[in-house]
């Protein structure tokens, strides 16, 4: 197995350089900033929807949002962390796949796997960060949950930094690299955030929501099968690029009330 051009360009050479160094050889201030460079590069490819503090004021101002707003925009940053947590899972499982893959010799194998895990590693911390942009204003179960996910985030990180201190601490025989490295913790870990980033998702949609006489026309962009269950009136603004395929996909439920039905396809989800 080889890692992906894709995962590649989110390191620079000096960052692979550094990351897979022997442990006794390694520069530990220069092995900080490349993984604070791999955060930062992750978190750019994972989140370019966040509006990062580094952009200024001045392109992602900030402004009040209603309560509807708020609520449709919680909808999706938790459809966006489950489908991230699943990423998240991918690279764990590919990151310890790696130790089978057939390679040039030990050290090659050495590099690619610690490459690996220096990916899933930053994907958890990056997770976890991202949770702290939930509103203050969620629920007390989906507060539990949001912790519950962040711990076990957190866990599959920690897992994930012991796999590559094992490996970092080996002499790179192909023996020894697949008889110390073993991914069980951080699997168990991924699989519990998986199921709780599911939970968390299924709760926010559950979640009633009546826009009625609401303007949405500033809401950002929004997959319309997230707007599912949502009640709305003749008199709510939807944004112009939504807002024919909403009316075809509504049910009438009073005069002038409607309600968006489910579609199930792919996209839907």
């Amino acid at each position: 197995m080889s890692i992906s051009d894709e995962e590649r360009r989110t390191f620079t050479e000096f960052d692979a350089r550094t990351l897979s160094a022997a442990g006794e050889v390694a520069d530990p201030p220069a092995e900080a900033r490349a993984w604070i460079r791999l955060v930062g590069a992750m978190g750019r490819v994972l989140y370019p929807f966040e509006c990062a503090g580094s952009a200024g004021s001045q392109s992602c101002p900030p402004r009040v949002r209603g309560v509807v707003e708020t609520t449709i925009e919680l909808r999706v940053r938790t459809r966006e962390i489950r489908m991230a947590v699943l990423g998240h899972g991918e690279a764990v499982r590919r990151a310890f796949r790696a130790l089978d893959a057939p390679a040039d010799g030990a050290w090659q194998r050495r590099t690619e796997v610690l490459i690996a895990l220096s990916l899933a590693a930053g994907q958890a911390r990056f997770l976890g960060n991202r949770l702290t942009f939930l509103p203050s204003s969620v629920s007390p179960r989906q507060t539990a949950l949001t912790q519950a996910l962040g711990t076990a985030l957190a866990d599959s990180g920690r897992a994930l930094d012991t796999a590559q201190g094992l490996l970092r601490e080996m002499s790179g025989a192909d023996g020894e690299v697949r008889a110390v490295i073993s991914g069980t913790a951080a699997c168990a870990a991924v699989t519990r955030a998986v199921r709780l980033a599911g939970c968390l998702e299924e709760d926010v949609r559950a979640q009633a929501v009546d826009a009625s006489g609401v303007d949405l026309s500033r809401l950002g962009p929004v997959d319309p099968g997230l707007l599912a269950s949502v009640i709305w009136s003749r008199t709510t603004v939807w944004p112009a690029c939504i807002a024919p395929l909403l009316r075809a996909r509504s049910n009438r439920v009073a005069d002038g009330v409607y309600q968006v039905r489910r579609v199930y396809d792919t996209r839907d989800g």
